[in-house]
């Protein structure tokens, strides 16, 4: 058995957990972080970065197969599935490597092993080497979260596959049902259908991407119906057997027969079997309960990322993970807006937003107007030959107020920002249009939907 001695001992190296023990160590505190996978974390390994290859390679493969709308003319594509998969996982090994790297140039002890919490400040972590443990001034916990099932339903990773094992999954099925249609459910249909897989996408909700302003909803419905893929949604699951080419999906509107289902209902944190129970800290509808400095219910210690509270993303728990490294080292952070933080999907088209969408604005009592300015109209966007999807942008009527950004385009992602930088100093729509904005650019569409939110859209 080692000891170890630190001032922070952070639980977990995702995108939470390593920047927060890089920031620690940036600010002068030693560190020693536990890691049970890989350096990076869920997203980094069999998350955020190889799905978004895999959307890459999809990506390639569509524009090749329009080549001749650029005056390109090629022969038969073939596109190898597993080939795209294993460029995935280079991709996230270099990633891990990278987060190794920034943990040695920063002199952050890792070790490899399971953190479970002995005390508030003491961490034991088993591993393959045998047990160490850690005493801390402040621990971090960062241990992400996991992937969720229906009521009665097992995840197999042979038939019933979760996102974890369908990154890894070389094999491209023929057919599958996609149980789910959120983030991961529309990116991994979009993957799968770029690849000649017959997808059926079944939701239990009124329509897809539901978190999402219904406008935006609708147009990928209808983007992904002339693709091919099924979209079924309000529509409740009751249970999956073995049968046709593999399993049916029996539901309150007929039965679904495909090769493999993936699940994609959720994720739910991982705080089981941490040492939270022993410790009294106190939980909220499955996280952990935490302050604004992120500090929970005991004094010195603090949770981060997926367990602490929604929305479940990689960059809104790097964000936390700085508030906790300069609370515990004496500083006095600003803490995480999250009324201000992004939410990205990146099927095609993609899709990106902040803020409240116009239905929920309007329940809130707001006295919007909406300004929304299709691609079809962008120069750069039809250049590109990528013109489906448009910017929203609502505001408050009276004070020009941001309230709320819904992107569905080319670059949607990277689009989001402009605003999100807005909302920051609280620009209102005025100071947005009086921005020039280089032509031509996709980011044009953005100021067409503010001055379309003001009445004077130019090209439209």
């Amino acid at each position: 058995m080692a000891m170890h001695k630190a001032d922070v001992a952070v639980v977990g190296t995702g995108p939470g957990g390593y920047v927060a023990a890089i920031r620690c160590a940036q600010l002068g505190l030693s560190v020693v972080a536990v890691e049970d996978d890989r350096a990076g974390g869920v997203c980094l390994n069999w998350g955020c970065i190889p799905t978004k290859a895999l959307l890459r390679n999809a990506e390639v493969l569509h524009l090749v197969e329009r080549a001749a709308d650029f005056g390109i003319s090629v022969g038969e594509v073939r596109a190898d599935y597993a080939a795209a998969v294993k460029r995935s996982r280079g991709v996230a090994d270099r990633m891990a490597k990278g987060v190794e790297f920034l943990f040695r140039k920063n002199k952050i002890t890792l070790l490899a092993g399971r953190g479970v919490l002995k005390t508030s400040t003491t961490v034991e972590v088993k591993g393959p080497a045998g047990t160490d443990t850690i005493e801390a001034r402040a621990v971090i916990l960062a241990t992400g979260s996991e992937p969720k099932s229906l009521p009665g339903i097992a995840i197999d990773e042979e038939l019933v596959l979760s996102s974890n094992g369908a990154v890894r999954q070389e094999r491209r099925p023929a057919s599958l049902v996609v149980i789910g249609a959120g983030a991961v459910g529309v990116e991994f249909a979009d993957v799968y259908r770029a690849y000649g897989t017959e997808v059926t996408i079944l939701e239990a909700l009124p329509r897809l991407v539901p978190v999402e302003d219904e406008e935006v909803s609708a147009l990928l419905a209808r983007i992904f119906g002339r693709r091919g893929i099924t979209v079924k949604t309000g529509v409740k699951v009751s249970g999956i057997t073995r049968g046709g080419p593999g399993v049916v999906v029996a539901t309150d509107a007929g039965r679904f027969e495909a090769e493999q289902v993936l699940m994609a209902v959720g994720r739910g944190a991982k705080v089981k079997d941490v040492g939270l129970e022993a410790l009294g800290v106190t939980m909220e509808r499955g996280f952990v309960r935490v302050s604004p400095t992120m500090e929970t219910s005991v004094k010195g210690l603090y949770a981060i990322g997926d367990m602490a509270r929604p929305p479940l993303l990689a960059h809104k728990a790097m964000a936390e993970g700085v508030v906790a490294a300069e609370t515990i080292a004496g500083r006095d952070p600003r803490p995480v807006d999250y009324m201000n933080v992004p939410s990205c999907t990146y099927c095609r088209p993609q899709i990106a937003s902040l803020g409240l969408a116009e239905g929920r604005a309007r329940e809130n009592g707001r006295d919007v107007t909406v300004g929304k300015f299709p691609f079809t109209a962008n120069g750069k966007a039809v250049a590109l030959g990528e013109t489906e999807g448009f910017v929203k942008v609502v505001a408050d009527k009276a004070t020009g107020e941001i309230l709320g950004v819904h992107i569905v385009g080319p670059e949607a992602t990277e689009m989001i920002h402009e605003f999100a930088v807005g909302r920051t100093l609280e620009a209102t729509l005025e100071e947005i249009v009086h921005t020039i904005h280089a032509h031509p650019t996709l980011s044009e569409a953005a100021l067409e939907a503010t001055l379309a939110a003001l009445g004077h859209a130019i090209h439209i």
